[in-house]
């Protein structure tokens, strides 16, 4: 954990420095205060290593599948030295959270969406989450007690920033809100009352995407996609569509069709070494076996791996 902070710092240090150089700035040295938060270095981290980010030598930054207009950012602002925006931070990591672990595909994550800091959108283009982030953790306490205190004089002649949030919600139509601050995840149900002001609700989670384990992360497209092996064991992989890169490390993948969607099943017994040889001869050997038995979901091809177990050891156990 230390050495993934280190990692991060020095970088961010790096991109800091050739943001101050290109521009004047006075002072180079970048101050990290409050300490990096490991959530934002991991969400930091992720989001470039996916490919989601693509982030220059001086902090400015474009997210993967953004529409036309929409960027670029950076990470710094100006000042006596280079300022980081950590909202973008933690913006970036709940960005790249939407993606991977919730299945929406970056076309269907807007960056900096109406009065919001995220959105995804249904296949009609109607946003099904709205997302807040903020730097800390009391910053987020505080938007959602006033928007929990909101009146309907608010939500209809809205004053500040948390107040336009508000009336955001009941505006878009959007069905589920997602407060996010480094360590935290916090998902609501939106609904609204007779007078028109939105409630929140708490939920488990959050509504998963369309996007299937082998569906590209920018576009969702699951033919246009295709992988090469790389030495280490990880896939390489291509989307011919949106022309994206990135690879994954296979969870006992179908060796059939590549597919991560596989059962897995137990089977401790007797076996013969090869099924097929001993359809026709029936003195083929066999053995007591161990195996953990795979089959594909997608294309329901079977295989098993495992080991000969030691009959001996399994009949101890037995009489124990």
């Amino acid at each position: 954990m230390d050495d993934l902070l280190a990692a991060c710092r020095t970088q961010l240090s790096n991109w800091a420095s050739a943001f101050a150089r290109e521009r004047g700035l006075t002072a180079q040295a970048l101050r990290l205060q409050p300490p990096l938060d490991v959530d934002e270095a991991n969400g930091l981290i992720q989001a470039v290593g996916a490919g989601l980010v693509e982030i220059q030598p001086d902090g400015v930054f474009q997210l993967a599948g953004a529409a036309p207009g929409k960027g670029p950012y950076n990470l710094f602002s100006r000042g006596p030295a280079p300022i980081l925006n950590r909202e973008y931070l933690v913006q970036i990591t709940a960005f790249s959270e939407l993606v991977i672990e919730h299945r929406w595909p970056a076309q269907r994550v807007a960056f900096e969406y109406d009065a919001f800091d995220l959105a995804t959108f249904d296949q009609t283009g109607r946003p099904v989450v709205v997302a807040e982030a903020k730097r800390d953790s009391a910053s987020l306490d505080r938007m959602l007690n006033e928007m929990r205190a909101a009146t309907i004089g608010q939500v209809t002649a809205p004053m500040d920033t948390t107040q336009r949030k508000t009336a955001a919600l009941s505006r878009l139509g959007s069905t589920v809100f997602w407060a996010v601050a480094p360590g935290v995840r916090r998902a609501f149900n939106i609904e609204i009352d007779g007078y028109g002001v939105p409630q929140l609700s708490p939920r488990v989670a959050l509504p998963a995407g369309p996007r299937a384990d082998l569906d590209c992360p920018v576009c969702g497209s699951e033919d246009d996609v295709r992988g090469s092996p790389l030495p280490d064991g990880r896939i390489r992989l291509i989307c011919t569509t949106c022309d994206h890169h990135w690879s994954r490390t296979p969870r006992n993948p179908c060796r059939r069709c590549g597919a991560a969607d596989v059962e897995v099943g137990t089977y401790r017994g007797w076996a013969y070494d090869d099924p097929d040889a001993a359809a026709d001869d029936v003195s083929a050997p066999w053995h007591y076996v161990d195996w953990n038995v795979y089959r594909c979901q997608r294309c329901h091809h079977v295989w098993q791996a495992g080991h000969r177990a030691d009959r001996r050891a399994e009949a101890s156990s037995e009489l124990a």
